[in-house]
């Protein structure tokens, strides 16, 4: 599985009204990337909840460091 894993950085804190909340600028985070859409978690490995968005939404916010 650790070739869907990817490392990303915040560029943008986004609006917390589109379940995006509790991401800081200028952080890095780790998700995972396939089919062209990203499984993203301000604390990956934690209970809280993943979210699945598309590479557009992705761009608007954060950077990809890695994958």
């Amino acid at each position: 599985m650790d070739r869907f894993r990817v490392i990303f950085k915040c560029n943008q804190k986004p609006d917390e009204r589109k379940f995006l909340g509790g991401y800081e600028k200028g952080k890095n985070y780790i998700g995972r990337s396939f089919n062209g859409l990203f499984q993203i978690s301000p604390k990956w490995g934690s209970s809280l909840p993943t979210r699945v968005i598309p590479r557009k939404v992705f761009d608007q916010y954060f950077e990809l460091i890695h994958n």
